[in-house]
């Protein structure tokens, strides 16, 4: 009896203690939320785990109910069991950070290049140790040497590559190589081909071009599953964003294990054909280079082993990294346009009439690319295009000052996060038309303002009463509901379209990626007819790399294709 009643006393104290700790962290939650100059926490139930499963599980409705939890009162502070990151919305707030100086992406792009690109944790600390910023003059307080300064090295390259002198040539590579692909991809016959997944169709074409085009023949020749294993690793990429370990998931690890490889026996074959090559053949700093693709990816390489703490394998990383990002994101933006422009006959009979005139002449699908960037039916799709399709994390850090957001204060060294998934479905910002378009749909027009209609436009008018849809509406008519006249414009946007980020660290392939998506989507709307075989009904589009790429369409989309008489030029 002794022993019994001692038991109980023991689970008593236990029980007791508990129940006193969870008080104790509720008490400091709450102290928290009460102090004006801190953000608010976000409420959790499990101590230990706090909102880690949630966060990394279920990312879209996480975000969507951090968002209700807020009511517009951002940042917010979302505690996880290694530490905490801070979430910002709101145009205000977003165009705010962006035009801060002194802040960082370093740190967490060292966590996706450990644990999605397979970097060691050496080469990792050297990103981690970098608090300099990407601009010349490094932030107050750094003291990350020159040799060290990883992200402003590596900043320069991808601007004078993307934004600088490389990027009509990369430009007109890409172009090239996608005419060559399509016009080879059906039998030259009128005759209607059956396809299985559009979506593989625009990876097999549109991706090769654009592999070809920036890393070179070297890399896609000698590796011909190359293609189509980066699209088998782009699936596995969230599981080992998840940190999950190799044993639950080992075709993702061999998959990347194969990827490293590939890309370390390309470098070492690039620079031994680079050395023995005579200097007098040596390309310049805006042309193709045969073995690494671009100038920008031979110069990139010789930089990235100088910085002190790199290696052929975290090169290889930081590439993979590199290669994933600028095919798995502008491919299927491209397809989602396309999608979008079939599904609509009267749509991409519009997008037919206003591209006609932008073909070069004694060409049938190549494009004057200036008239191009001035048609307004294409340029509305393409924003709607992002609007709709990036669900990007867009990291920042103040790595030496704490940061001020909203009047409450962030201390430095923490981890911000602006989710553009949020950002562009914000119902107090966009335009719906008071319902009748809603931000989880595709509206061709959205972009488009008609001076002689006020409820036309992206931003969001004070509107009068709910649209309320006829029975029997088919989504896909919704595209051409409205004129398709109008003049393209962003105005009013700022903080609010954000599929590229913003400042300083905006991402460097920006224009490149629009350029793409513009003719690629044009060739192939005057090449080819094409016809989706799914009912409306089926063709969803899902979030399945939320916070990491775009969305998707949720299953395969069979079609069929055919290619047009080329167009007459008078």
């Amino acid at each position: 009896m002794p022993a019994i009643g001692l038991s109980w006393v023991g689970i008593g104290m236990v029980a007791v203690g508990t129940v006193v700790v969870l008080w104790a962290m509720m008490r400091k939650l709450q102290i928290l939320n009460n102090d004006p100059n801190t953000p608010r926490c976000l409420p959790y139930t499990i101590p230990f785990l706090k909102s880690t499963i949630p966060f990394v599980l279920d990312g879209p409705n996480f975000f969507h109910w951090v968002s209700c939890y807020c009511q517009g009162r951002w940042p917010v502070r979302v505690n996880l069991l290694n530490g905490e990151v801070y979430i910002v919305q709101g145009a205000k707030n977003i165009a705010a950070i962006f035009s801060k100086p002194g802040l960082t992406v370093t740190r967490a792009y060292s966590i996706a290049l450990k644990h999605c690109f397979g970097m060691e944790q050496k080469a990792v600390d050297v990103y981690l140790a970098d608090t300099s910023g990407s601009w010349h003059r490094p932030i107050p307080g750094s003291q990350t040497p020159w040799h060290g300064r990883v992200s402003y090295h590596t900043h320069e390259n991808l601007v004078q590559g993307l934004l600088g002198a490389g990027l009509n040539p990369m430009t007109e590579r890409i172009e090239g190589l996608l005419f060559a692909s399509l016009a080879t991809a059906l039998p030259m016959t009128p005759e209607w081909t059956y396809g299985m997944d559009l979506t593989e169709f625009f990876e097999n074409h549109l991706g090769s071009a654009i592999l070809q085009a920036l890393y070179g023949p070297l890399l896609v020749t000698r590796n011909p599953d190359f293609n189509r294993n980066l699209w088998r690793y782009d699936k596995q990429i969230m599981r080992l964003a998840k940190r999950l370990p190799s044993w639950l998931i080992p075709n993702a690890y061999r998959l990347r294990d194969e990827l490293l490889d590939t890309i370390m026996k390309w470098h070492q074959q690039a620079a031994l054909l680079s050395e023995t090559r005579p200097s007098s053949e040596q390309t310049g700093g805006d042309e193709a280079d045969p073995y690494w693709g671009s100038a920008m990816m031979r110069e990139r390489n010789k930089m990235l082993l100088k910085i002190e703490g790199q290696d052929a394998r975290s090169v290889a990383s930081t590439d993979l990294g590199f290669i994933w990002a600028s095919v798995t994101n502008v491919v299927p933006s491209t397809m989602t346009l396309c999608t979008h422009m079939y599904r609509d006959r009267s749509l991409v009979e519009n997008i037919r009439l206003e591209i006609r005139d932008c073909i070069q002449p004694g060409t049938t699908s190549r494009f004057d690319l200036n008239k191009l960037g001035k048609q307004q039916l294409l340029l509305s799709m393409y924003a709607e295009t992002l609007r709709f399709g990036v669900q990007i994390h867009i990291p920042r850090c103040s790595p030496h000052q704490p940061l001020s957001v909203a009047g409450v204060t962030i201390q430095s060294n923490k981890t911000i996060l602006i989710n553009t998934g949020l950002a562009h479905s914000d119902e107090s910002v966009w335009n719906t038309r008071s319902g009748q378009y809603p931000l989880d749909t595709f509206w061709a027009q959205r972009f488009l303002v008609d001076p002689t209609d006020e409820s036309s436009g992206p931003v969001r008018k004070k509107c009068s009463q709910p649209f309320s849809p006829p029975s029997g509406k088919e989504d896909k008519k919704m595209n051409s509901q409205a004129p398709t006249s109008g003049q393209f414009t962003l105005d009013g946007l700022e903080g609010s379209w954000i599929p590229y980020g913003g400042g300083q660290h905006a991402c460097p392939g920006r224009n490149l990626a629009k350029r793409i998506i513009l003719l690629a989507s044009s060739m192939m709307a005057i090449m080819f007819d094409i016809e989706l075989l799914a009912p409306d009904s089926s063709l969803q589009f899902g979030s399945p790399r939320f916070g990491f790429g775009v969305r998707k369409p949720f299953t395969q989309v069979p079609f069929r294709i055919r290619r047009r008489q080329p167009v007459s030029q008078h």
